[in-house]
């Protein structure tokens, strides 16, 4: 993961013991940079964060396209009485 390589802005930030550890052990086991795991945890956590906008609109849109089936649906009634 060397995309992060073009473009980046130094950080300093303190991490809870457990998160430490955690970004120390995922480095040593795949071999990763520090930053790489923690840009990969970032990912994950936009990834979520687009998938729930995603669920949200999902719903949203199911109600308004079950609002424009049933005004269709009365007009089409109107229109075709015999239906």
């Amino acid at each position: 993961m060397a995309e992060y390589t073009s473009r980046t802005r130094p950080a300093q930030f303190r991490l809870p013991e457990w998160a430490y550890l955690f970004v120390e052990e995922r480095s040593a086991v795949t071999g990763s940079t520090k930053t790489e795991v923690v840009l990969e945890a970032l990912e994950c956590l936009r990834q979520r964060e687009v998938e729930v906008l995603m669920a949200q609109g999902y719903v949203e849109r199911a109600a308004q396209d079950r609002e424009h089936a049933e005004a269709g649906l009365k007009a089409a009634e109107e229109s075709w009485p015999e239906w």
